[in-house]
């Protein structure tokens, strides 16, 4: 196949990368500098052959990066829970993208059991989690979220899980922590949870009760959250 580029801006864009080696502080921008202030043919084949060498794999500064908030740096808001840490990730993720799709898709779609801190219930005087589903989990948390510009950011503590059976297992007391913030104003929401997951048959794993408990601490627990639907600032 005929090559796209020709042998002068071959060695124009050589001659480019020669001057972009990382030796060289601020080569870069000055080269672009002088790239887009070149008038005529020249200016213009300096500035693609410029742009060439920007985008060669080892150094293009043009391109998009991976997301590194999670998903092992592979840029995936959602990957395959085949383990108990990546559910976790997921939902994390998931919630502070807002996307609750992918929340949701971290409960059993056959049960989810949603218990309240015993506090809560004699606060709220009323327990309408009794009867929840992993449906119901994710209206419920995109309703909250969708009435706040509030950005969101989820902390859970790391914690060795204990294995009930072969396909059941659960984390105790693992502590979590949501931080809402807004230019003038934050609410924090904290407690601890018993999670327990079972395996779908296929080697992923689930979460099919909750057990809330509060931490000692003033704020309120997530399960306030949901039975308040909304965020008290």
């Amino acid at each position: 196949m005929p090559r796209c580029r020709s042998n002068s801006i071959d060695r124009l864009a050589d001659r480019t990368r020669a001057k972009l080696t990382p030796s060289r502080p601020g080569a870069r921008a000055r080269a672009l500098r002088a790239a887009l202030g070149a008038r005529g043919p020249a200016g213009r084949a300096a500035l693609g052959a410029l742009l060439l060498v920007l985008c060669l794999p080892a150094a293009c500064l043009l391109s998009t990066r991976d997301d590194e908030g999670g998903g092992g740096g592979t840029g995936l808001v959602w990957v395959p829970p085949n383990a108990m840490g990546n559910a976790l990730g997921n939902m994390k993720r998931s919630l502070q993208l807002k996307n609750l799709t992918n929340y949701g898709r971290s409960f059993s779609g056959q049960r989810f059991e949603l218990v309240l801190a015993e506090a809560d219930v004699s606060e709220l005087g009323q327990n309408e989690f009794l009867e929840w589903s992993a449906t119901e989990e994710e209206q419920r948390m995109s309703g909250i979220l969708g009435t706040t510009a509030a950005a969101l950011t989820v902390y859970w503590s790391a914690r060795d899980s204990v294995d009930e059976s072969a396909s059941v297992r659960y984390y105790r007391d693992l502590t979590y922590r949501l931080e809402f913030r807004e230019p003038t104003r934050t609410a924090t929401y904290s407690g601890k949870a018993d999670l327990w997951f079972e395996d779908d048959g296929t080697g992923l794993w689930f979460i099919t009760k909750w057990v809330d408990k509060r931490d000692g601490s003033p704020n309120r627990t997530w399960g306030w959250l949901r039975a308040r639907n909304q965020v008290e600032f």
